[in-house]
């Protein structure tokens, strides 16, 4: 015990220092390459006080005010200089302005020559940076060897889908062909690393993409009957206006599958845990014990990969569903709302994904190891 405690006393302070690295050696890169056009990195030594906008009509949420601030510049052509400025903002804004931290000014030039500045928001970037290898350094720490294959897999799963998947999709591609390709590639990915047998490898592989594409039906189906057009967030719209040939149904559903690939490859990977294990036990177990072992397994694990999958969602649109309630929607209304049917939408089809991909897993488990075992030479 004494053992481990230095070992996570050490490692947290080896950790420490490497995020320390991190976080400035990203700073150094973003002041060295930031560039983008009116848009400067500042730090704010001295906050000189606020006055009231002459010339603003509105009130309330929208009121304008004036605030003045001592700050220096940290990149570009004035880094290192310090100026004092007067910035718009609105008087309810939540962006606090800090002394010490670091934000992003903008600076508006109009036709006569007068310019107009404004904090546009906190430069965050190394505390960013530095808060993803605090998460990695301490999954690698607690999960030793495991943690670093889980890290390995999500990597390379990501390098997959932004690499492959969203340029496919931008450059015209189907998106619900090229979403059942991604999370066959992306289940054959962490399954390499999680998975330490390698015959089990691709029975969660099939349970997965079998998964999603009864997800994909399901949302089809609902899309059809609901009449959902995709555009029901902000930025699918803007994405509309600027790209009006991609398929936005069509992306509506791969977002939903890519979103629940998580929970339908834990239970796909659960599944196919229980049932090589119980092979390793027993070589001679029969193919229907091995598939109700598989199903008994998958519907212990499916009560909470379903909660997981509908919290998630409901965490995400929770803004918004406080807002219609604010409104005073009743509820047949708030079940109307586009935006609603859009989360039910994504809840349903990623439950029928989990659902379906039980059966799909346990099936591939039941054919790939009866296969093995005959190859074995045991009777079926």
């Amino acid at each position: 015990m004494k053992r481990y405690g230095l070992y996570v006393l050490s490692s947290t302070v080896m950790l420490a220092l490497i995020v320390w690295a991190v976080s400035a050696g990203v700073d150094r890169l973003v002041m060295a390459r930031w560039q983008t056009g009116d848009s400067s990195i500042v730090v704010i030594e001295k906050v000189l006080g606020t006055r009231k906008d002459p010339d603003a009509s509105a009130v309330g949420a929208w009121e304008s005010e004036f605030a003045g601030l001592a700050v220096m510049y940290r990149n570009g052509a004035r880094e290192g200089e310090r100026r004092e400025i007067e910035i718009m903002r609105l008087v309810d804004s939540r962006l606090d302005l800090i002394p010490g931290r670091s934000y992003l000014l903008l600076e508006d030039r109009f036709d006569d020559g007068t310019v107009q500045y404004s904090i546009s928001d906190r430069y965050r970037i190394p505390d960013v940076a530095g808060f993803i290898v605090f998460a990695c350094g301490a999954l690698v720490v607690l999960a030793g060897r495991s943690g670093l294959k889980a890290l390995a897999g999500l990597f390379l799963s990501l390098i997959f889908l932004i690499g492959w998947l969203v340029p496919r999709i931008a450059s015209g591609g189907s998106p619900v062909p090229s979403a059942i390709i991604s999370i066959g590639a992306v289940s054959a990915i962490t399954c390499y690393f999680v998975i330490s047998k390698k015959e089990l490898r691709l029975i969660p592989v099939i349970g997965a993409v079998g998964g999603a594409a009864g997800a994909s039906l399901t949302g089809w189906a609902m899309v059809f009957l609901w009449q959902l057009t995709g555009l029901e967030s902000d930025s699918a719209a803007l994405l509309a206006s600027t790209s009006p040939g991609l398929p936005l149904k069509g992306l509506l559903l791969a977002a939903v599958m890519i979103g629940s690939i998580g929970a339908v490859l834990d239970v796909a990977v659960s599944v196919t845990s229980a049932m090589g294990e119980l092979y390793a036990y027993d070589p001679a177990i029969s193919p229907k014990r091995l598939w109700q072992a598989g199903i008994g397994v998958g519907k212990d694990v499916l009560g909470s990969m379903i909660n997981t999958l509908i919290l998630a969602y409901l965490g995400s649109s929770l803004p918004f569903v406080v807002l219609i309630a604010t409104e005073g929607a009743d509820f047949l209304g708030l079940l109307n709302d586009p935006h609603i049917a859009q989360e039910i939408l994504r809840s349903v089809s990623g439950t029928v994904g989990l659902l379906l991909a039980i059966p799909a897993t346990a099936a591939a488990g039941v054919w790939l190891i009866s296969a093995r075992r005959r190859k074995k030479g045991f009777a079926s």
